[in-house]
């Protein structure tokens, strides 16, 4: 609590003093992983927690600690709902982010929509303050498990699973910042951990990327190869093509067949 004290008796004696307040912004941001001040407007939708007044833990206590408020009737989060699955299906890009306020939220502009994820898995196990309230970084840690499952994109051994490729593509298309590699191997959340109702702090932010991602339909035959939801509609659509490819084949063969008859003829 010493930095606490310090940032705060700092705060008070001069508050009008700019680049002591981007120092200390700084400083928050490098020791809780959250960034505070205004949002300028090169930075686009992404979050900035303003401190005005009281104690830095009141206002990150107060800040996190807003009850649910969307509906959860009917959401589910299945095994399959994972970092893969959630960019190659539901077509929402996944970007990893240093800012823990930032963490699941969706945006969208004209270039798709995009999903911010709080990739320091490190500093959620190891990380102990009363900064925090109590449960966050537990259940914020719990999201990267459902996210990023060890069982899906971890090692087994010295094997790779399956999902371990992207997973790794995933960090060298994020080169401008070192990402933490534990990602993908800080466990994977067994059905009853994946329930909706179990998860408070990000509970709307689930449910509105979960939303997103059933919400989108196919567009291209790598969506529809990959996006295997509905069972019964991916059989129908493939079965459909089958019979299309077949029936041009049928159809170039007997054009051929014709051609040599009528030559010969």
């Amino acid at each position: 609590m010493e930095v606490t004290s310090f940032l705060e008796g700092w705060r008070r004696a001069s508050l009008s003093n700019e680049v002591l307040e981007h120092t200390i912004n700084l400083a928050v941001s490098v020791w809780l992983m959250i960034k505070l001040g205004p949002v300028s407007e090169q930075e686009g939708p992404w979050r900035r927690l303003r401190w005005r007044e009281g104690s830095l833990q009141d206002c990150i206590h107060e800040h996190f600690n807003k009850k649910p408020s969307l509906n959860l009737d009917g959401i589910r989060l299945p095994r399959s709902f994972n970092a893969w699955s959630i960019e190659k299906i539901g077509g929402v890009e996944i970007e990893f982010t240093d800012n823990l306020d930032d963490h699941l939220f969706l945006s969208e502009d004209n270039s798709g929509m995009k999903v911010q994820i709080f990739h320091h898995a490190n500093f959620l196990q190891h990380f102990q303050s009363s900064m925090f309230p109590e449960g966050l970084l537990a259940e914020t840690l719990d999201t990267l498990k459902l996210v990023f499952p060890q069982s899906e994109f971890g090692r087994l051994g010295g094997f790779k699973c399956k999902r371990r490729k992207f997973l790794e593509n995933l960090w060298l298309k994020s080169r401008e910042r070192e990402i933490d590699t534990s990602l993908g191997s800080c466990g994977t959340l067994q059905a009853e951990a994946r329930r909706i109702e179990k998860f408070n702090f990000w509970r709307d932010r689930l449910i509105v990327l979960k939303q997103a991602y059933d919400e989108k339909t196919p567009s291209s035959l790598p969506q529809w190869w990959y996006d295997r939801r509905n069972r019964v509609v991916w059989s129908t659509f493939w079965i459909a093509i089958l019979v299309l490819v077949l029936s041009v084949a049928f159809g170039i063969v007997q054009c051929v067949q014709g051609g040599i008859q009528a030559s010969k003829a």
